[in-house]
């Protein structure tokens, strides 16, 4: 660096580390100068929205099981969701769907969501067989990029 460069960045710290004055009406004292950084979008984006971070869904439990017509699933459906080190994502909301006719969520309907807890895992709530017999899919989504699918056949 030459010299100018260098009074110039010496010049700049000093100006930084500067005092501000401020006074009252019987005294005066200081207090140094320091820059408050502006937050970051990034980081308030995934405070705001937990599964945003969620890289990806892992099928956990219920995969490939088989239920009796008119029963409910013996195995409720569980995922992970684990961001791009492949650490837990708490607090992801996770959006199961069964589409087919076969499969309903407690409430009649064909979609439910389920909350991560603090290792990333998340639960449905139980499947029942509902209509024909044969295979059906269920997807268990958080966003776009973190999907994930679970075979369940209704016999």
């Amino acid at each position: 660096m030459n010299p100018l460069h260098r009074r110039a960045a010496a010049a700049a710290a000093a100006l930084a580390a500067a005092a501000v004055l401020t006074a009252t009406s019987t005294q005066a004292h200081s207090s140094p100068v320091r820059a408050t950084p502006a937050p970051a979008p990034a980081a308030t984006v995934a405070a705001a929205d937990p599964g945003a971070r969620a890289e990806r869904l892992w099928a956990v439990e219920g995969d490939g099981q088989r239920v009796p017509a008119g029963q409910q699933a013996p195995v409720r459906l569980k995922v992970r969701a684990v961001d791009g080190d492949r650490h837990p994502v708490p607090g992801a909301t996770v959006h199961f769907s069964a589409p087919g006719s076969g499969l309903k969520f407690p409430d009649g309907g064909a979609d439910a969501d389920a909350v991560t807890d603090a290792d990333g895992y998340a639960l449905a709530p139980a499947l029942s067989a509902a209509g024909a017999p044969g295979p059906d899919l269920v997807t268990a989504a958080v966003g776009e990029r973190a999907q994930v699918a679970f075979e369940v056949t209704v016999q």
